[in-house]
């Protein structure tokens, strides 16, 4: 079984995943490796502003996540699946429509490669938590571009748990959006344990249906 837990920058959602991992007993695929220097660098290049970042970024992105999952058999808990970066390409992106045609080929070709989640747990967070939240984890390249990247992020924020859904019902990943604002790691938690128990209740029972 496969659960991805996905979210918007600062929604919580790396911290559910550890949490999650620990009390299932099950192996996390991270987003990227902390010392990912590659990952690291276009990323600074991107909340910097910097020209033509964009497209090398968002490939790198999908590729990366693509061999990642290569070691991962079985059951396994995912940090952000492929489903979301397709969304930070359409903002990255959306000055460059050739570009953009481009990149959801590519994008289409490496879903049809990767095993899709059992249950997508989408977290969901309004503007003022996200900004306190991004403040308060202290990451210096978020920080320091915070104000020039505000218009980027509220954008990002307004699509994307209903763009995030969306690709989840044109791939056919089961997904739950659970709402983060004025709840404690504690309440996320336990909502997310209840309905990856449920789904796996499911999956046993389809499974046990098959033999």
């Amino acid at each position: 079984m496969k659960i991805s837990v996905g979210g918007m920058i600062a929604s919580g959602k790396s911290t559910l995943v550890k949490r999650l991992g620990d009390a299932l007993d099950l192996p996390v695929m991270e987003e990227f490796e902390k010392d990912d220097e590659v990952f690291n660098t276009l990323l600074k290049w991107l909340y910097e502003q910097k020209s033509n970042v964009e497209m090398l970024l968002q490939i790198y992105f999908i590729h990366n996540h693509w061999l990642n999952q290569q070691k991962y058999k079985n059951h396994f808990i995912v940090d952000r699946d492929l489903v979301e970066h397709w969304l930070f390409a359409q903002h990255n992106l959306k000055s460059m429509p050739t570009i953009m045609n481009m990149y959801n080929g590519v994008f289409h070709s490496y879903m049809n490669q990767i095993t899709k989640p059992n249950l997508y747990i989408i977290l969901d967070v309004d503007w003022k938590n996200f900004e306190e939240r991004v403040l308060a984890r202290g990451r210096e390249q978020e920080i320091d571009n915070f104000a020039q990247n505000k218009t980027y992020f509220s954008s990002l924020l307004e699509d994307y748990v209903t763009k995030i859904a969306a690709q989840c019902s044109i791939y056919d990943i089961p997904y739950v959006i659970i709402n983060t604002s004025g709840k404690s790691e504690d309440e996320v938690f336990e909502e997310s344990l209840m309905h990856i128990k449920k789904t796996q209740n499911i999956v046993s029972y389809e499974t046990k249906d098959l033999i």
